[in-house]
């Protein structure tokens, strides 16, 4: 971000009153966890696990909000790569908007295969670990991006997703950082915390900005960012809500990447899959106005509201 831009920021934020407000912050995450029940929820499927592991709070994914995993193969990055840009076309894959393109996928069959690939060993182990309950694919998406020196969507300025405070992303890069120049830019969980208490975090979404200084300006010191090179078939898994992140525009290249948006689950993933629990972006991208409709879907007969 360039200085006019800072100083654009910094007027507007004064002229129109739309300073950060810290509490709007606490507001959101009370919606989605007390008042929609996702906490209530989570509680259920905790108690409902029984793959009983050891809980490692060090885990990076706990300690930091993001972890680096090796997810596929580079030969199995490239072969469904190869197997989607031949049967599928490129189209908006997000209602209401046009910032976002990709393959849209509805084959059940072929959802299965790509989940299946992307959550094994390691990774359905630290999805487990973190929400000490089994998991669901609330939805999931193959994004393609096109070289650019910045992108329009706001995706690319640092944010917090609106949702549940546990719930998780999975990015799987498909082609490697030296094809594109992309990437994806975390901070870590206790920076974002002394950022949302100036109320950054979920503020005014015009003043998002990509320039990590202006984020140490908002905390009152230092804010350092992280990522690393990506190759083909390595992912990162992170907390979308409580983490700041951004997209890196990839400028020497197409970017392709897999992502996952999971929640706790009182079942397996592939469970909850046949019961057809998981949203389409393309069609509806809101959150369920109460998780009991989660477990309405999953076929579930104890209602949030009872526990």
């Amino acid at each position: 971000m360039n200085l006019l831009t800072f100083k654009t920021i910094d007027w507007l934020n004064r002229i129109l009153r739309l300073d950060f407000n810290p509490k709007k912050t606490e507001r959101i995450y009370r919606e989605f966890d007390i008042t929609r029940g996702y906490s209530h929820y989570h509680d259920l499927c905790k108690d409902k696990f029984t793959r009983k592991e050891h809980i490692d709070s060090d885990n990076p994914l706990n300690k930091d909000g993001f972890q680096y995993l090796n997810v596929i193969s580079p030969n199995q990055a490239q072969e469904l790569i190869n197997e989607i840009d031949s049967t599928h076309y490129l189209s908006y894959i997000k209602k209401d908007t046009k910032d976002l393109l990709g393959y849209r996928i509805t084959d059940p069959i072929l959802i299965k295969n790509v989940l299946s690939l992307a959550l094994r060993d390691d990774v359905d182990k630290s999805i487990t670990n973190y929400f000490e309950s089994e998991y669901l694919v609330h939805w999931f998406i193959f994004t393609v991006t096109p070289q650019a020196e910045q992108q329009k969507s706001v995706s690319f300025r640092w944010h917090c997703d609106r949702g549940p405070t546990k719930h998780l992303k999975l990015i799987v890069y498909l082609n490697p950082t030296a094809a594109h120049g992309g990437n994806t830019e975390f901070i870590s969980l206790a920076d974002t915390k002394d950022i949302g208490r100036k109320g950054y975090v979920f503020g005014w979404t015009k003043a998002r900005s990509s320039d990590i200084n202006y984020l140490s300006k908002i905390a009152g010191r230092e804010i350092i960012s992280h990522k690393k090179d990506m190759n083909a078939g390595e992912g990162v898994i992170f907390q979308p809500s409580t983490v700041l992140h951004r997209g890196v525009s990839p400028p020497l290249g197409t970017r392709y990447v897999l992502t996952l948006c999971l929640l706790p689950s009182p079942v397996h993933w592939s469970d909850a899959l046949k019961h057809n629990t998981m949203s389409d972006l393309a069609i509806n991208e809101g959150w369920h106005q109460n998780a009991d409709e989660l477990l309405q879907g999953l076929n579930e007969n104890t209602p949030i509201t009872s526990l």
